[in-house]
């Protein structure tokens, strides 16, 4: 795959955002990571720390609104970024061990969805699903978690 800041300049601009380092920052850290990541995170992560946390939070609600991104609360309630590929609908599995994140690409609600639109009387206008479990990695290793894994999404060991 290209570099983040190349690939993700054309869709900045016809965003009709301007293309800063701390955007591509953003971009950057959510694109080389496998696992979701609080704002804290991504700006700790990010090279160019120019900006405060309240820039980034107003680009990643930017990002998101863009299907660039979604925003994942965890199995803890602390609402974490991943940065989506697929620009159409789809679903996430979690590792609830290390965090590490997968996009699923089929959903198969829509019967459920018609159904429960027609018992509650509501318009269903979409929906978000992340799935929790375990991953292969972490079904393989002991619970205590291995060398460089996350025992709780978002905390890697310290050894």
């Amino acid at each position: 795959m290209a570099d983040s800041a190349v690939s993700t300049t054309p869709s900045l601009r016809d965003a009709g955002m301007r293309q800063t380092p701390q955007r591509e920052g953003i971009l950057r850290v959510l694109k080389d990571t496998d696992r979701p990541l609080t704002v804290e995170e991504i700006w700790e992560r990010m090279p160019e720390r120019r900006s405060g946390l309240p820039t980034v939070y107003r680009n990643l609600e930017r990002f998101v609104r863009e299907g660039w991104a979604e925003s994942i609360l965890g199995v803890d309630q602390v609402m974490r970024f991943v940065r989506c590929d697929s620009r159409h609908h789809h679903h996430h599995l979690q590792c609830e061990r290390c965090g590490r994140t997968a996009e699923v690409d089929a959903c198969g609600l829509e019967d459920s969805l018609r159904n429960l639109e027609v018992l509650s009387g509501f318009q269903i206008t979409g929906h978000q699903l992340t799935l929790f479990g375990l991953c292969g990695s972490c079904r393989e290793e002991p619970a205590t978690g291995a060398e460089g894994h996350l025992l709780q999404v978002g905390r890697k060991i310290d050894r």
